[in-house]
């Protein structure tokens, strides 16, 4: 299932999936209520899209709250590395 947007405590959550090497890249988009919107730099690579926009989507919220995101299992920082943290 693809997210396309999520409303969230009057922002507008937008998740993205980017194809890169053999993995997804995932990045966000915050959209505010005047209009305005900001985007992340990647949030980390997965093995899916799906979860790339979960990710994504969980960065947000947890921002949003002001709260730590828990982590990823397959979360990858480089290229070279496909095994899971």
């Amino acid at each position: 299932m693809e997210i396309a947007e999520v409303a969230y405590k009057g922002l507008v959550l937008t998740p993205l999936a980017a194809y890169d090497e053999g993995m997804y890249a995932a990045m966000l988009i915050v959209r505010k209520p005047d209009g305005t919107e900001r985007a992340t730099e990647v949030l980390g690579r997965f093995p899916c899209a799906a979860e790339a926009r979960r990710v994504a989507i969980a960065f947000g919220v947890s921002q949003i709250d002001a709260r730590r995101l828990p982590g990823s299992e397959w979360r990858r920082q480089d290229a070279g590395n496909r095994a899971p943290r």
